[in-house]
């Protein structure tokens, strides 16, 4: 649902048309010049910026997002033509007009790391104090973080699990071909193979297919093995029945949203487009407070007292004694010259939350108009005392229009988070469907209810008829050359289980030594080839040859770093798009190069550790001692002996 229906009254009434063209005048101002700029050279100058910056502060305008993101734009343009200093300089301009935009934050943290590193440290905290502090940016954060766990862990685990049946695939290949024929032919050897991979071909998904295959394998599986496989099963069980709890915040934050569309409201000048939406949602939701004082504050910047002493005191009677919304409605009495009632309403305000600086603030500039300059040292003192930042750089953003400017307050960050939760299932199906990610891994399984009875079944079924093919035809390894073979093709030797080549290489020797010789120069040439595998697919997955020699979590855990790490290389650091990115693809390989060099980090350690835990080595061959011949002395005989 898309909500763009405009106010018709307002747009034709040409005092709202000044008063949006006063709003947009920084945007329009720091555009024109960036767009008449032939090339870099032709950056906007510091009056023009200074102009640009004053009128957004006149039109009470929070953030400039559009402005904002010329000046980066440029600033980016400045540091590729190796002006630095330039490029610093419309960063910082860049932060004054959105003070909640980071990008230029983390840019100047950058180009000032060798030059100024206390700086550069200074603009990385406040880039992350944003991130921290901001509801959108928190919505982005939240929605990366959510859809990256799900991604990450569905996949590792699915890998996993694959590298599990594939270890064990040749033992149930071997069971085919015995079930099959007694004779190792070609056409028993095709025909089981044919079988095996036959539910490849039966079309249920990916993981009911690797619910079959593993409960085919189920007799080989160890415990680690068997908890991984039911850690796969019940993670996307899990993921099918709860999407459309999780989609409405996997996805990515739009205007769309209500409480987006009023966090966006607060920050910004008047707009017909965020009016008629704001509108619109309140005849949806009558009984909510935000949207009248959403639009009870837009209505005061663009003159309209009217409208805006309306929708701020329904705001008020919806949602009694809350701060901020008294705050507001004390500036429409400001507004108005009505300095006795904004005194009594900032008061009220300040009564319900002594804890805001806003109420403070314009109580002291009530009082100032009012000639009361001692209360007015008061309240300036106790709003400086409470947010000291704020009313420092307030104070100098409206020292042209000396006490005729107040502050507008916001609404606190858990109602916007309730709206948001109050919401969420309506936003679920177009959230999913904008993720690619969060659809990528719901997908792998049947949806719920279906897939929650279907793939479960599928496993118990295929894991009966597994164990049922392990009971009649246990498999185990060649003692030399770890061959599989069953009860079926085993020869036994000295207490040991050879396979039929094994077994003639050993039959007819006498002589203990030469056959320990034999043997362990075969299992040597044996166990090269199967780590000579492991190793190429260690190269290509990281982990996967950990799965296949048997350790299965901590291949399970590389696994899991390598594909956050190629994730965030593929996504350039976020799956889900935020509502204020710059587009521009520009400083997407530097954002890039970085996740890439830990990417290749990783990749580094987890094949190292992989090599460091691998050897050809194999158990030597134990030779027993033949019938007759004299046994060692034990070791309490020979005690006796040296005594």
């Amino acid at each position: 649902m898309r909500f763009r229906t405009a106010c018709a009254d307002r747009r034709c009434d040409p005092s709202h048309g000044v008063a949006l063209l006063t709003a947009a005048l920084p945007s329009l101002i720091v555009a024109l010049i960036l767009l008449v700029a032939p090339s870099a050279a032709a950056a906007p100058d510091a009056a023009s910026l200074a102009s640009a910056l004053a009128d957004k502060h006149d039109a009470g305008v929070t953030r400039a997002l559009a402005a904002a993101q010329a000046c980066y734009r440029e600033a980016l343009a400045q540091e590729a033509g190796g002006n630095t200093a330039e490029a610093l300089r419309l960063l910082e301009a860049a932060s004054a007009f959105d003070p909640e935009f980071p990008d230029p934050h983390f840019t100047a943290a950058r180009l000032d790391l060798f030059r100024a590193p206390d700086k550069a440290v200074a603009e990385m905290s406040e880039a992350f104090r944003i991130l921290a502090r901001s509801y959108p940016w928190q919505r982005h954060l939240l929605a990366n973080t959510a859809t990256g766990l799900v991604f990450v862990w569905i996949v590792g685990l699915l890998l996993a699990v694959v590298g599990i049946v594939l270890r064990h695939l040749p033992h149930l290949l071997h069971v085919m071909q015995e079930v099959l024929g007694r004779r190792s032919t070609v056409a028993v050897r095709g025909a089981a193979a044919a079988v095996s991979l036959s539910p490849l071909l039966w079309g249920l998904g990916v993981v009911p297919t690797t619910a079959v295959y593993a409960g085919l394998v189920s007799f080989r599986l160890s415990k680690r093995e068997l908890a991984l496989v039911l850690l796969l099963l019940l993670s996307t069980m899990g993921l099918a029945a709860g999407v459309g709890l999780i989609a409405p915040w996997a996805g990515a934050p739009t205007l769309e949203g209500p409480s987006m569309l009023v966090n966006r409201a607060m920050s910004t000048g008047y707009d017909p487009d965020l009016a008629g939406a704001l509108l619109a949602w309140e005849s949806v939701d009558p009984q909510e407070a935000l949207y009248p004082f959403a639009l009870g504050t837009i209505a005061r910047r663009s003159g309209d007292l009217d409208l805006a002493e309306r929708q701020l005191t329904q705001a008020a009677v919806l949602a009694p004694r809350s701060s901020w919304i008294l705050t507001n409605l004390g500036n429409v009495y400001f507004a108005r010259e009505d300095y006795a009632r904004a005194r009594s309403t900032y008061e009220a305000a300040a009564a319900a939350d002594p804890s805001t600086v806003e109420p403070h603030y314009n109580l002291a500039q009530v009082y100032t108009k009012q000639l009361m300059f001692t209360e007015a040292s008061r309240e300036q003192s106790r709003a400086s005392a409470i947010a000291f930042d704020r009313v420092r750089d307030f104070s100098r953003w409206s020292a042209p229009q000396l006490n005729r400017t107040v502050m507008d307050a916001s609404p606190p960050e858990p109602r916007l988070w309730g709206l948001a939760k109050d919401r969420a299932t309506l936003r679920g199906p177009t959230a999913l469907s904008g993720n690619p990610f969060l659809v990528a891994v719901s997908r792998l399984s049947p949806p719920a209810p279906f897939g929650l009875v279907f793939v479960p079944g599928l496993f118990l079924i295929f894991t009966l008829v597994g164990q049922l093919l392990g009971r009649n035809l246990a498999t185990l390894h060649c003692s030399n050359c770890q061959k599989i073979i069953c009860r079926r093709c085993v020869k036994r030797m000295q207490q040991r289980a050879f396979c039929e080549s094994c077994h003639r290489s050993v039959k007819d020797l006498k002589s203990s030594e030469f056959t320990r010789l034999l043997l362990t120069r075969q299992g040597r040439s044996a166990a090269r080839r199967r780590t000579l595998w492991q190793a190429i697919l260690t190269f290509i997955l990281p982990g996967g040859g950990q799965i296949l020699r048997g350790a299965s979590l901590s291949g399970f855990a590389a696994i899991l770093v390598m594909t956050a790490a190629a994730t965030l290389v593929i996504s350039n650091g976020a799956l889900v798009p935020s509502l204020d990115v710059l587009p521009l693809g520009g400083p997407g390989l530097t954002k890039r190069i970085p996740l890439i060099l830990l990417f290749l980090v990783t990749y580094a350690a987890t094949v190292a550790r992989y090599f460091a835990t691998t050897t050809t080595r194999i158990p030597d061959f134990v030779a027993f001692p033949e019938r007759g011949a004299p046994r060692a002395p034990r070791r309490r005989d020979r005690e006796i002996g040296r005594s």
